[in-house]
């Protein structure tokens, strides 16, 4: 089946429904306009191709994703500036606060502080 043939056969149905008598030629000519018409309808009613809307889709939960990861950094930053005042740990050392709340710090040689 052609194209052609695809809308000359929905013009015959629905001419049928409506007991609207065409000629050959002038199904063929309906059929022809209308396969016209649906190959720019893109342009007249613009539709965007799948994979934009998955572009689109992807960059948001990568946005959400970066948000997060900006947000736990933050939190973790803060959580050890906290406990570096609080243990009176010198701010250049670096601390870690492990899995089960132990607090390390990192300076020429890994050490548990709390």
């Amino acid at each position: 089946m052609t194209d052609l043939d695809y809308w000359k056969e929905c013009i015959s149905i629905a001419a049928d429904e409506c007991e609207l008598a065409l000629t050959h030629e002038q199904l063929t000519y309906l059929a022809d306009s209308v396969s016209g018409g649906h190959e720019n309808y893109g342009m007249a009613f613009y539709s965007p191709p799948a994979s934009e809307r998955m572009d689109e889709i992807e960059r948001g939960w990568k946005a959400k994703l970066k948000a997060l990861q900006d947000e736990h950094d933050r939190y973790v930053n803060n959580a050890e500036t906290a406990i570096k005042q609080a243990l009176h740990v010198h701010r250049d050392d670096h601390v870690t606060i492990g899995a089960y709340g132990e607090v390390l710090r990192h300076a020429g040689r890994t050490e548990q502080i709390q």
